[in-house]
């Protein structure tokens, strides 16, 4: 008997079961080392339903933090755990290259070469390689990566172990064809009559393998997404013994025993681009979604001009070729509130708005706090200052608070907006407007990531606030701006033509006509 195997006595197939229910049990049981999480449980849930699922039924996703146990899970443990229990088994392991399977191969081999003989699972005596060996009851294990595919015998279970390398393949359209071409070419025609995936990847791209399948196959993937952080709104993610995978913080309890906050603090330092993608596993297309970012436009500042009287006319903006003065738009702030300063409720947004004489709506300026409701005022009053703003905009709800009463005082307008019909139906106007180049950003402000990462990514983005707020500007454009003759219309001056006007963008959107008189702002 080689060393370790006294730890184990011969076990049936159903006395194993009993024994080791899940991969965690297994791995607990022979690595001391092994640290369990609720994410982990999860996780050994969503394997187990592998396992019992019908015949070519049991396809799984599963989507983590890195560095949070789930390759050596699933790639390690589940493996064995599965030969263990059927030593007939055709298992496949694919990575994004060969190394990277491998590593996965040598170390199921060896723990097959120690512990084996106790589950009657042995190999062929000639079974020497790491990337393909056979059990002596007709199973086989095949390590390979994504660009050499999988060759030989049908395949009874599948598992696919990251096969993005980073970023760049991520967002590479070839690299995506290829993946995919790999998936209908190699990967799904090797699949035998009980044919089972299991699939785990950090989810840089909405289109990569695991959104193009989900979209391809719907209703045949089960999903497991475990956040790094809880998400407002939705239950959290339990362990197979019930216990939620967040702490009270809402942070994703970490195998790797890390300090309170760390996962909060992580977002504040991460563009939210990677955070949703790779700490989220909620991704967005980099190019936008309602709102393409290769529609984007922007104002660049330039000196105010000391001949005018205040300084808020004498400032200035360039759009191209072109300079406006701020003081001869029509300025107007629109307000998404939130009345908390939990770390994980909604944020008050203030966005900053100017209309040109073209229809051209610029977004001067933004400020963006967790905030009480009593601080609201003292947020947005600054801004009323700084642009010279008479008229702020918010939600119908909102107009008993202290905002109102306040800003009423200090002379501001304050204008209310009934949210008519869903978020996304309230956003196509705005969504026209960037399509037809009619909306500019400020190019060097400090905050214009967070912004444009939002609103690109709306409506999958971890918030909307900003993209709220930029809603209800595109109906107040629309309202209080008139269509010039054709013969003045405005060229785009990213691409010299001429830019296309959407009055009725919000008959479109909705269906029907609305009052833009002023009773309905």
């Amino acid at each position: 008997m080689k060393d370790g195997q006294s730890r184990l006595e011969s076990l049936t197939v159903t006395e194993f079961r009993d024994r080791y229910p899940t991969p965690g049990a297994l791995a607990l049981a022979l690595d001391p080392s092994t640290k369990q999480t609720p994410a982990l449980e999860a996780v050994d849930g969503a394997l187990v339903g592998v396992r019992d699922a019908p015949e070519d039924r049991g396809r799984q996703m599963i989507f983590m933090p890195p560095q949070e146990g789930k390759s050596t899970r699933t790639s390690c443990w589940f493996p064995l755990w599965m030969l263990a229990q059927n030593p007939g088994l055709r298992i496949a392991i694919v990575s994004y290259n060969q190394k990277k399977a491998l590593r996965w191969g040598r170390w199921l081999r060896r723990m097959i070469v120690r512990y084996g003989a106790e589950w009657d699972l042995e190999l062929m005596s000639d079974s020497r390689a790491s990337d393909k060996f056979e059990t002596t009851k007709g199973g086989q294990v095949v390590c390979a990566g994504l660009e050499g595919g999988i060759t030989g015998e049908p395949v009874d279970l599948l598992i696919i172990d990251d096969p993005v390398r980073g970023r760049a393949e991520a967002e590479s359209s070839t690299y995506r064809e290829a993946a995919w071409d790999w998936w209908e070419s190699n990967a799904a025609t090797r699949g035998s009559a009980s044919f089972k995936v299991v699939f785990m990847m950090t989810r840089w791209h909405n289109d990569d393998l695991a959104g193009r399948l989900l979209d391809k196959e719907r209703g045949r993937w089960k999903v497991l997404r475990i956040p790094a952080v809880r998400e407002v709104g939705k239950p959290p993610v339990r362990g197979s013994d019930g216990a939620s995978v967040y702490d009270p913080r809402g942070e994703l309890v970490s195998v790797q025993g890390r300090r309170p906050g760390y996962y909060r603090e992580m977002e504040t330092t991460r563009s939210m681009y990677v955070w949703n993608s790779i700490y989220m596993q909620q991704p967005v297309a980099a190019e936008g979604n309602l709102f393409p970012r290769a529609d984007f436009r922007y104002w660049h500042k330039m000196r105010s001009d000391p001949t005018h009287h205040d300084p808020t006319s004498g400032k200035q903006v360039r759009i191209g070729g072109r300079r406006f003065f701020v003081g001869d738009m029509r300025r107007f702030i629109t307000m998404d509130l939130a009345a908390s300063t939990k770390t994980s409720a909604d944020w008050t947004v203030a966005s900053v708005w100017g209309i040109t004489a073209d229809g051209w709506l610029i977004l001067l300026d933004r400020s963006r706090h967790r905030i009480t409701e009593g601080a609201h005022w003292a947020m947005v009053h600054p801004l009323t200052q700084l642009w010279d703003v008479q008229d702020v905009y918010v939600e119908k709800g909102f107009i008993g608070t202290t905002l109102v009463i306040s800003g009423t005082a200090a002379g501001i307008r304050i204008r209310p907006l009934t949210p008519e019909h869903d978020k996304i139906t309230r956003a196509i106007p705005a969504s026209d407007l960037v399509r037809s180049n009619l909306v500019f950003f400020p190019a060097d402000a400090p905050w214009l990531d967070e912004w444009c990462d939002e609103i690109a990514g709306f409506p999958q983005w971890a918030h909307d606030d900003q993209a709220d707020t930029f809603a209800y500007a595109a109906r107040v454009r629309m309202a209080h701006w008139a269509v010039p003759p054709e013969d003045t219309a405005p060229t785009d001056p990213v691409t010299g033509r001429e830019q296309v006007m959407m009055p009725d963008a919000i008959d479109q959107a909705l269906g029907q006509p609305i009052d833009l008189s002023s009773a309905a702002w």
